[in-house]
């Protein structure tokens, strides 16, 4: 049906339109579609220069740059486990040209990790594409005898509560303590700012084992500097076949799922949504992307705004969970 009806042409519609707020409003959204984006974008990014976040945050925005057409600026905006970029960017203009790059499964996390985050990221942020599915790595230093979970297993009841193992981010902290938990072992977690400074107090013997995002552990097996022990999701990523689960070897449950998309302030347009979206898939299907995302020990991941929206909303619920399962204890 032309809902403009006969001769009705597109500017006198808009005039039309323009008679009533909400008329206002959605003659603004079609003209930002027509234009979008017209000037530089914006891509926030939680995590520090050189952090595996980070490196999949540029490799992708370099991908989209041809199809963007406009300058595009990564801004490193570390700290609060997130918080920090999560609340710049809901608290930016709603027009597409704020955005953030980064794993909604750990901004889900944060929801349940803190006592009164400064931000309700379920409510604030849409979720509007996805570009991959990854889980965190259990890493130990390469001049550790282990072989296996199972050996790290019998040195930390063997060691007790003077086991020690790193953290970074929320995917490595609620894989470590739910390892813990299952296993009914006493070790102490260590948060670090970075994965680095975990690796060099692993190497040192401050630290026995940590856990790591795929870009990271990757990058430190291949320098010589770390084992990958184990993966945390239920079934073994297709871009790391040779890696086994956590579960495989005998950590029964432990299932750390994550994904990797973008998302926009509340109150974006739905074409402007759109046209991020687009992008997202575009990248997606191009070889450079697959094999990049495969060599980071993931799978790739493309969905709707619709999907993405879903699967951000329901992993509040299920890392609600999950941390109360790792007896993680809310910060703040």
């Amino acid at each position: 049906m032309d809902w403009l009806g006969e001769g009705l042409t597109r500017r006198n519609a808009l005039r039309l339109m323009a008679a009533s707020p909400v008329a206002l409003a959605l003659s603004e959204a079609i003209a930002q579609s027509d234009d979008y984006p017209n000037r530089e974008v914006r891509v926030a990014c939680a995590f520090p220069p050189g952090a595996g976040a980070d490196v999949w945050v540029r490799f992708f925005m370099e991908q989209a740059r041809p199809l963007i057409g406009k300058p595009v600026l990564v801004e490193n905006k570390p700290g609060g486990n997130g918080l920090i970029a999560t609340e710049y960017v809901a608290r930016a203009k709603p027009d597409g040209y704020t955005m953030l790059m980064q794993s909604p499964t750990s901004l889900a996390a944060n929801m349940s990790m803190f006592k009164n985050p400064t931000i309700d990221a379920g409510k604030a942020l849409i979720c509007v594409g996805t570009v991959l599915r990854f889980s965190f790595y259990m890493l130990v230093g390469i001049d550790r005898p282990w072989k296996s979970v199972a050996d790290v297993v019998a040195h930390a009841r063997e060691k007790g509560d003077k086991t020690t193992f790193g953290t970074t981010s929320a995917p490595g902290r609620l894989m470590g303590n739910l390892f813990k938990s299952i296993m009914g072992l006493k070790s102490v977690e260590v948060q670090y700012r970075t994965s680095g400074e975990g690796v060099n107090d692993m190497q040192s013997g401050a630290v026995d084992y940590m856990f790591a995002d795929g870009v990271f552990a990757h990058a430190q097996a291949k320098l010589g500097r770390v084992k990958i022990l184990a993966i945390g999701s239920k079934e073994r990523m297709k871009g790391d076949p040779d890696i086994p689960t956590m579960a495989e070897q005998g950590v029964a449950g432990l299932d750390v799922p994550g994904f990797f998309g973008t998302l926009v302030p509340v109150g974006t347009p739905r074409p402007v949504i759109d046209k991020i979206n687009s992008w997202l898939v575009d990248i997606v299907k191009t070889k450079p992307t697959l094999d990049f995302i495969r060599q980071s020990g993931g799978d790739p991941l493309s969905t709707t705004p619709e999907q993405a929206q879903a699967m951000f909303l329901q992993s509040i619920d299920d890392w609600g969970r999950l941390v109360k399962l790792a007896n993680i204890q809310p910060e703040g």
